[in-house]
């Protein structure tokens, strides 16, 4: 770095123009496509849910919703800065390092169920001396399974509902 560089304060427009002149992209290292079909969503909602909900005479009380979600650590980053001339970037096998949650609550948000939690481990020996306000399971790869959910739905969620 030369003198007259010391100064030098780079704005996100120079840095743009830059990549542009050099032609310097980013590029997807890893490829992973949607899997939900969201323009099924709404004749599911219209005319099944609904219909349901009506005939039921339910209320908001009564409407539970639960969506699976993960963390996930130690991962490298999926996408890098690449020559405008190439099409793919080399990758790493990505580390699956995961913990999978799933909340569930009625609509009103009133009645929270605990916590639903699957790890790898069978028994997390950090936490043996405590006990978590969660339902916790441990599974190989750290996903809610058929048989968990059902597990979870039979022993948690029927009784607390």
């Amino acid at each position: 770095m030369t003198e007259s560089d010391e100064g030098f304060v780079a704005s996100k427009g120079w840095l743009d123009r830059f990549k542009h002149r050099q032609g310097i992209r980013r590029l997807k290292i890893t490829e992973e496509k949607l899997s939900s079909n969201e323009s099924a969503i709404e004749p599911f909602r219209i005319e099944l849910l609904l219909c349901v909900i009506n005939e039921k005479y339910l209320s908001s009380e009564q409407i539970y919703n639960a969506d699976e979600s993960w963390l996930l650590w130690g991962m490298l980053l999926d996408k890098t800065l690449a020559d405008l001339d190439e099409k793919v970037a080399p990758g790493r096998k990505v580390i699956k390092a995961r913990i999978t949650f799933m909340p569930c609550t009625n609509v009103t948000g009133k009645h929270k169920l605990p916590l639903f939690v699957v790890e790898i481990a069978k028994i997390l020996r950090a936490f043996k001396s405590v006990t978590l306000p969660v339902y916790y399971c441990g599974q190989k790869n750290a996903w809610i399974t058929r048989e968990l959910f059902l597990e979870w739905f039979k022993t948690e969620f029927v009784p607390a509902v």
